[in-house]
Order: C-alpha cells, then structure tokens, then sequence
C-alpha cells in the first residue's frame, strides 16, 4: 500500500537508485494500472520506466503504452534486442509518444546485458550498421 511505499523510500533514502519492478501482469487489465497508482507515489523525485520486449508486435506495445499512460511514463527500455533483427518498433513508439530510451538489453543477464541507449546506437541498428 502507499504507506509502506513511503515507509520503503524513508527507509533507503540513502541510496542513490531505488529500483521498483512492478512485477508483469496482463496490460488489458485497467485495474493493474490504478492499483500501481494507488500503492506508488509518482512524485517528482521518481523517474519511471516502462519496458517493452522487442520481440512483441507493434500494436500490443501501443496498447501497453495507453494503459500505462495514466502514469507518467519517463523514458523507455528495450528488451530482447538478441531476439530479433526488427528495430523499427521501437523507434515507432519514441517517435509516436515522444519518449526516449535509457536503456537497451540484449540477453538474460541483467545487469551484465543492459546497455544506455544512444541515438548512434539506436541508428546503427535501424540500418544494420550494428548487430547486437
């Protein structure tokens, strides 16, 4: 609940990153979105992530992205770069809401396979300049 939400971020306020995985559950489910709002204060020292397996069809990740709009929504992560050779959803969606990349995955091994996101990077694989 929020209280221990708030009683959490008192607790490791000394910490420079806190990182909340919100556990995946099925987007359709507008009730998942207002229970995330209602536990977590999305205040302005919470920068918030939502990530998107590369390997998901364009349209789906377009509804994940609507239902998760109720939240603010930072910046985006790409996962499973090593599970396909299409890119071009995920600059479809940056360029369609306006979000930027942080970082990028490109295997099981997190945080040994996450990688920032740069435009010179992100380019590079658009036109196969880059494999992952």
């Amino acid at each position: 609940n929020l209280q221990d939400f708030h009683e959490a971020k008192k607790k490791l306020s000394d910490r420079d990153v806190v990182l909340i995985d919100t556990a995946g559950r099925n987007f359709r489910h507008p009730q998942y979105v207002k229970d995330l709002q209602s536990i977590i204060d999305f205040d302005e020292e919470m920068e918030t992530f939502l990530v998107f397996a590369l390997t998901a069809k364009y349209d789906d990740m377009k509804a994940i992205y609507e239902q998760f709009s109720l939240i603010p929504i930072d910046r985006f992560i790409f996962t499973k770069l090593d599970e396909t050779t299409r890119y071009g959803a995920m600059l479809n969606l940056m360029m369609e809401y306006k979000v930027g990349a942080s970082y990028l995955t490109n295997g099981q091994n997190v945080p040994d396979d996450m990688m920032e996101a740069s435009v010179e990077h992100i380019i590079n694989m658009l036109f196969g300049v880059e494999r992952v």
